[in-house]
C-alpha cells in the first residue's frame, strides 16, 4: 500500500530529471532476439519514468554504426547504446572502430546475459556434443560448415574458439544475424552454428533444432542436461551477449546513477519481465552501481581481445 502511495510522487521527480525523449539505439535488426528484450525493457522503462523511450535498430556493420552514433552523441542522456558488449567487440576485432571504447561510453546499468548454444538440425547423425567433435576432427579439408549471425559476434568466436582448442578446421558462414544462422541449421546449409539462447530454444521445442553445448558459465536451469564448452573442450570460454544500457561518454554522473536506479527497480519488481528474461536461458545480471558496471569495462575489453586471438575471429 506504501508503494502505491508513493509511485505517483516518484515517477513527476524522475521524470523532470531526464531529457524529454530518450532514444535508445540497438545494433541489432527490428525482431532480432537483442531487440525483442530492448523493445520489453524500453516500453516498460518508459511507463515507469513518464518519458517517451524509442527504439532505434542501427544493424549496420555488425553493429559499429550503432555503437559510433552513440560515441559522438551529446552526453544528456537522450541517446543510449543497448548492449555495450557490441562497442567492445568492436574495439578488439582488429580495426580502429572510430572511438576509444573506455573513454567515449557511459556504463550504465546490466539486464541480463544469454548465451549461445550449438545447434544442429534434428535429422544430424551428431547425437552429442562427443560426436559432433569427433566429425569435426576427422572432417575433410574445409571441415565441417558452422553458421553464425556474423563476423566478430559472440557465436563466431565461440565456434572458432571451439575448433581451435581440439584442432579442427572449419569454414565460417555468417549471416545476417543469429534467426538466419539457425535457418541455415534447420536447412542443412551449415552443420551447425552457436545462436543466442532465446533463438535456438523456441527452435529446439518445436523440434527443428538439437542442442549439443551452451558457452555459459554453468548449465543453464532451462537446459540442465546440456554440458557447456567450458566444461567440454581445453579453455573452453564463456561467451555470453549482454543486455545493457549505455551512454556517451562523460554523461553527469546524476543522471547516471537515476537510469541505473530506474533499471534496478524495474527487473526487480516486475516478477512478469523477470520470467521473460530467464524462460529462454537468459541470467538477470544487475549491477550494484553503475561504478561497478564500469570496472568491469577494462576486464572485458581484456577477456574480448583475448578471444579474438585465442579464436582468429577478426575483422580485416
Amino acid at each position: 500500500m506504501l508503494l502505491g502511495l508513493t509511485l505517483p510522487l516518484i515517477r513527476p521527480a524522475l521524470a523532470q530529471d531526464f531529457p524529454r525523449a530518450i532514444r535508445v539505439i540497438v545494433p541489432f535488426a527490428a525482431g532480432a532476439s537483442s531487440d525483442t528484450i530492448a523493445r520489453i525493457v524500453c516500453a516498460k522503462l518508459a511507463d515507469m519514468l513518464g518519458v517517451a523511450i524509442v527504439v532505434d535498430n542501427r544493424a549496420g556493420a555488425g553493429g559499429l554504426i550503432a555503437a559510433q552514433t552513440v560515441a559522438r552523441a551529446a552526453p544528456d542522456g537522450a541517446t543510449l547504446l543497448w548492449g555495450g558488449g557490441t562497442a567492445i567487440t568492436h574495439a578488439v576485432m582488429g580495426r580502429d572502430p572510430g572511438y576509444d571504447v573506455l573513454r567515449d561510453f557511459t556504463p550504465i546499468a546490466t539486464v541480463v546475459d544469454n548465451p549461445a548454444l550449438l545447434a544442429v538440425r534434428t535429422s544430424a547423425p551428431w547425437r552429442d556434443h562427443i560426436a559432433l567433435l569427433a566429425a569435426a576432427r576427422t572432417a575433410p579439408v574445409g571441415g565441417l560448415r558452422y553458421g553464425s549471425g556474423g563476423v566478430g559476434t559472440p557465436a563466431h568466436m565461440a565456434a572458432a574458439a571451439m575448433l581451435k582448442a581440439i584442432g579442427a578446421d572449419g569454414t565460417h558462414v555468417p549471416y545476417r544475424g543469429a534467426n538466419q544462422a539457425t535457418l541455415a541449421v534447420e536447412t542443412g546449409e551449415v552443420d551447425f552454428a552457436f545462436a543466442i539462447s532465446n533463438i535456438v530454444i523456441p527452435r529446439m521445442q518445436h523440434g527443428a533444432v538439437r542442442v549439443l553445448l551452451s558457452t555459459a558459465a554453468r548449465r543453464i536451469p532451462a537446459l540442465p542436461d546440456v554440458p557447456t564448452l567450458k566444461e567440454t573442450v581445453p579453455n573452453g570460454p564463456v561467451i555470453v551477449s549482454g543486455s545493457s544500457l549505455v551512454g556517451p561518454g562523460g554523461m553527469p554522473p546524476a543522471l547516471v546513477a537515476r537510469l541505473h536506479a530506474a533499471v534496478n527497480q524495474l527487473v526487480r519488481s516486475d516478477s512478469a519481465l523477470r520470467d521473460a528474461l530467464t524462460r529462454e536461458g537468459g541470467d538477470i545480471t544487475l549491477a550494484d552501481s553503475p561504478a561497478a558496471y564500469a570496472a568491469d569495462w577494462p576486464q572485458e575489453v581484456a577477456r574480448l581481445r583475448h578471444l579474438v586471438e585465442l579464436s582468429g575471429a577478426r575483422v580485416e
